[in-house]
């Protein structure tokens, strides 16, 4: 082993996207040495009025066989009326026909977690105190 004497820890307040890519290569090379290429193939849907403009949308990616949403929202005047399902469903779809198994994303118990259930979606994690003393909840769904 080596000695880390040589070495120092650093903070970085403000990362350089360069920094950050060689930390995250480095992870994707162990992660493909344990498991295979991760094939990583991002995506996004959104919803856009007359104008172009953004109202809405889904951003994610496909990795592993399965589909992972980080972020999803629709705007404030357009929520209920069915679009956020439907930007969930057409990236289900996608991550179906691209031969995925499985969805997962993460909410804040504030959130949408109802929303998600009610899609099929299940709980199989919880972080308790986080955000500011609430709950983030993990969930998945199966896509075959």
């Amino acid at each position: 082993m080596k000695s880390l004497d040589r070495l120092s820890i650093v903070v970085d307040l403000e990362p350089q996207a360069e920094d950050v890519a060689l930390v995250r290569a480095g992870l994707m090379s162990y992660n493909e040495s344990q498991v295979g290429p991760a094939d990583v193939q991002r995506l996004a849907f959104y919803l856009r009025d007359g104008q172009d403009g953004i109202r809405g949308g889904l951003v994610g990616f496909l990795a592993f066989q399965w589909l992972s949403v980080e972020l999803l929202w629709v705007d404030d005047a357009l929520r209920g009326q069915g679009y956020g399902s439907s930007l969930l469903s057409q990236a289900e779809k996608h991550a179906r026909e691209a031969g995925c198994v499985g969805a997962r994303l993460d909410t804040y118990e504030f959130q949408a977690k109802p929303f998600y259930e009610k899609l099929g979606y299940a709980v199989f994690g919880v972080l308790e105190g986080y955000p500011a003393n609430t709950r983030t909840y993990y969930l998945q769904k199966a896509l075959r």
